[in-house]
């Protein structure tokens, strides 16, 4: 491999700036200028991080890929690791709460053995926390946190001094860790200055910038003191906000890494690239990576990422990132993973594109393959050793998951626009559906007018409801692509593969339902035309059909809870309620009035 000297110079800066902070012994490994990024790291975000069989599984493809970084990540992690003693000492603890005090032991002494195992390959490791988080009781011995009842007050000043305590704290518990990765900017904290409900003064008048920078500050001090490294992610949710935590970085400290979401605010591959990356200020910048298909099927369905993988790690090189991690599962499936899905592909896409993106990705299918396949409806604890395909089997399975990402695409997204919240349901109220297209996942910060695309025009309309159809057209290709019958497989994981095409169709069927019947209750909702009202009506009856037969063929089925999950009945049950309520009231409206004289 060739590289350039502005790629050199790029790549040693940051490894000098971080060298500032780890010692020699933590950058032993994979910091050479013969790979693309310096730090290439694997996180874990679900309940696996305290299964063993699910860290040596992980630790052991590492070694096979050349992660050289593992990242831990819970919400409340330092929960279960310390409760401060500044604020709760152990007679404290053993008189009022001592099952989470000795969870609490458990939990430092887990991360402990962790570290033994990491230290043994020379891989770094880091805990990722949201923030603010702390113990309920906490509120109970400090009830100044909450001068409204019921509200937590996030710009109290004791929160900076609970932070240093607690993270001075993790590290005396775990000294061995490199780093801690934090959200600062995100809902899914506790307490944040981005989504909160006290109205007190001090509240109104604070500036977020102030309010980051206090919290990172708080973080920062006592990391550096230990020589540990501090990387802050943005998980801002609209576009104004990235820079603010950026900005608050820089403010604190040039040795803080600021770490960017591949895509702007989510994993959607259909989204363009965040705009942030290569603009931090100076500060050292890592990207963010999806392996488990959050947004593209939960892996329970699955689809080739690595195609659009390589151009965003293309253009992360070029922009100057030189850390790249990429995220195994989802933190609120259990005993799900890539480890129990065909999206394993994209882990190794992972490791191999880290480490050399020109890579020809026949080698990253082709490694894959021959690693082998999981049974795709057994959760990640039940997994058995993977099954190699052979190659003349080969070329199928690598065309199957391209043409499963076009499908996907054409499902879960309306034009471009994403149509899940998530958790990979289907939506279970219309305005839910296009809160999360319009508010939660507002595209039109990252690329303005986009949500011209969903309006409820007759024009807008036919386009989604050909879109939802030719997404089916093509999920009824899949088994033509995979042709199973011809597959040297064991005949129970050949089952297993053949029941998920099943339920992929299933899947696809039924967001095309959901979609039709949000438009053109949305569009009569507009035109009150009677046309309209009818389509609508039809549409609620046609998810009602499929409802039922979803019902039928899903039950008394051996299917994993994480099936189960995707295929919610009641968010149907809940949609169509919806759509005949508002049909009704327009037709309640639309009536002629009665002479009553």
């Amino acid at each position: 491999m060739t590289i350039n000297r502005r790629r050199f110079l790029q790549i040693t800066s940051s490894v000098a700036v971080l060298g500032q902070v780890w010692p020699e012994r933590i950058f032993a490994s994979g910091a050479s200028a013969d790979t693309d990024f310096a730090v290439r790291a694997f996180e874990f975000s679900g309940s696996g991080m305290w299964q063993w069989k699910s860290i040596d599984r992980a630790l052991a493809i590492m070694d096979r890929l050349g992660f050289n970084t593992l990242i831990l990540h819970q919400n409340d992690l330092p929960n279960f690791i310390v409760w401060p003693s500044a604020y709760f000492t152990t007679d404290f603890m053993f008189s009022h709460d001592p099952v989470r005090k000795s969870c609490a032991w458990n939990g430092a002494n887990h991360l402990r053995a962790v570290t033994r195992r990491t230290a043994r390959r020379n891989i770094r490791l880091f805990l990722e926390d949201n923030e603010i988080c702390f113990p309920d009781r906490l509120v109970e011995l400090h009830p100044e946190l909450m001068p409204t009842k019921g509200v937590v007050c996030p710009t109290h000043p004791f929160w900076w001094e609970f932070e240093r305590a607690k993270y001075a704290e993790v590290i005396k518990e775990i000294p061995e860790i490199a780093g801690v990765v934090v959200s600062s900017g995100t809902r899914e904290s506790r307490v944040s200055i981005g989504a909160h409900d006290c109205t007190c003064d001090r509240c109104r008048s604070c500036a977020p910038l102030d309010w980051y920078a206090n919290l990172i500050r708080s973080i920062h001090e006592p990391l550096k003191a230990a020589g540990k490294l501090l990387v802050v992610r943005d998980l801002a949710d609209r576009g104004n906000e990235q820079s603010v935590i950026v900005e608050a970085c820089a403010r604190v400290s040039p040795d803080i890494v600021v770490s960017l979401k591949n895509t702007p605010h989510d994993f959607c591959p259909v989204y363009p690239d965040n705009p942030r990356i290569g603009r931090t200020n100076g500060s050292p910048q890592w990207a963010e990576f999806d392996t488990m298909g959050q947004f593209s099927g939960m892996g329970i369905l699955p689809c080739s990422l690595v195609e659009d993988m390589q151009r965003r790690l293309r253009y992360c090189r070029r922009k100057g990132v030189t850390g790249v991690w990429f995220r195994a599962d989802v933190g609120f499936v259990s005993d799900s993973s890539v480890f129990n899905t065909l999206n394993l592909l994209n882990l190794f896409g992972a490791g191999l594109l880290s480490s050399t993106v020109e890579r020809d990705l026949d080698e990253v299918y082709d490694a894959w393959l021959s690693h082998g396949l999981p049974d795709p409806l057994k959760t990640e604890s039940e997994q058995s050793d993977p099954v190699p395909v052979r190659p003349a089997d080969r070329d199928r399975f690598r065309e199957f998951m391209k043409a499963s990402w076009s499908v996907m695409e054409k499902t879960v997204y309306v034009r471009g626009l994403a149509f899940t919240d998530g958790t990979g349901r289907f939506p279970d109220s219309i305005d839910r559906a296009f809160d999360t297209m319009l508010v939660l996942h507002r595209r039109d910060d990252w690329e303005p007018g986009a949500s011209k695309r969903v309006e409820p025009t007759e024009e807008n309309l036919k386009a989604v409801v050909e879109e939802k159809e030719q997404a089916e057209r093509e999920a009824a290709r899949l088994p033509q692509i995979l042709k199973l019958d011809q597959a040297q497989l064991p005949v129970d994981l050949r089952a297993s593969l053949a029941a998920m095409l099943e339920l992929y169709r299933l899947y696809v069927e039924g967001f095309r339902h959901c979609t039709v019947a949000c438009f053109a209750t949305r569009r009569a909702m507009h035109s009150r035309n009677p046309a309209d009202l009818e389509a609508a009506g039809a549409a609620a009856d046609r998810l009602t059909i499929y409802r039922d037969r979803a019902a039928r063929l899903l039950q008394d089925t051996g299917y994993p809870h994480s099936v189960h999950r995707m295929f919610d009945l009641d968010c149907l049950d809940r949609l169509i309620t919806d759509v005949c309520k508002k049909t009704a009231s327009i037709r309640v409206v639309s009536a002629p009035a009665v002479d009553r004289g």
